[in-house]
């Protein structure tokens, strides 16, 4: 077993090389679906109101009070961020929408299964965070391409927003894994956010995220 700051460290480390495949795939398929900047309003609409709901669904029996606490801002943060994309469709005349309109993703699904500190903290942390950063950075960089400044501004603060919880997740992970055990648990759970972002990435994920267009 390694100590529990070095088991974080090399987790996050091998993080980045998955997340770069994932956020490369999620460029290729924004150019090759000929999405709007609506819709990738939208997409990251609907991964901000996932987020809220897992941070909800966590926070009832969640036995760390720094991660309560900080699950509980994760709510508040998240329908900020949720009113403000709402707001920016509204200002380019897109009718309002519901983002949990054709159900919800198999991340939701996996994330919101998941019961320990370690994995909590890795899945929806380390990883989980890491990987909306990256997400929204490849909308950001999207919309600025399509002469959107505006939105792609907005994108970048709410990247920027989970950074803070991103850093969180790196001090909850070590305190959870202090054992060989719980270390396991941790890296099993970053592997399978990451195997089920790659898959929403993909073109057919990507228009069945997206729904129904206007």
């Amino acid at each position: 077993m390694v100590a529990a700051e070095s088991f974080v460290s090399e987790l996050d480390a091998k993080n980045q090389n998955s997340l770069q495949r994932i956020v490369d795939a999620l460029r290729a398929a924004l150019a090759k679906e000929g999405v709007e900047v609506a819709d990738a309003l939208r997409f990251a609409t609907k991964g901000v109101i996932e987020v809220a709901e897992v941070a909800a669904l966590w926070v009832s029996d969640c036995g760390d009070l720094e991660m309560k606490l900080s699950l509980a801002e994760q709510c508040g943060d998240s329908a900020r961020q949720c009113r403000r994309l709402f707001g920016r469709l509204a200002e380019r005349g897109v009718p309002p929408f519901d983002p949990r309109d054709g159900g919800y993703s198999k991340s939701f699904a996996f994330l919101r299964s998941l019961q320990t500190a370690e994995e909590r903290s890795s899945a929806g942390y380390v990883t989980g965070k890491a990987l909306a950063i990256a997400r929204l950075g490849a909308l950001a960089a999207f919309c600025e391409s399509q002469t959107d400044a505006a939105s792609a501004r907005l994108l970048t603060e709410i990247a920027d927003e989970e950074r803070r919880y991103y850093e969180q997740g790196k001090g909850m992970l070590a305190s959870a894994a202090a054992t060989e055990e719980s270390q396991a648990r941790g890296r099993r759970a970053a592997y399978r956010t990451l195997e089920l972002a790659s898959e929403t990435a993909e073109p057919l994920q990507l228009r069945k995220a997206l729904g129904r267009r206007r």
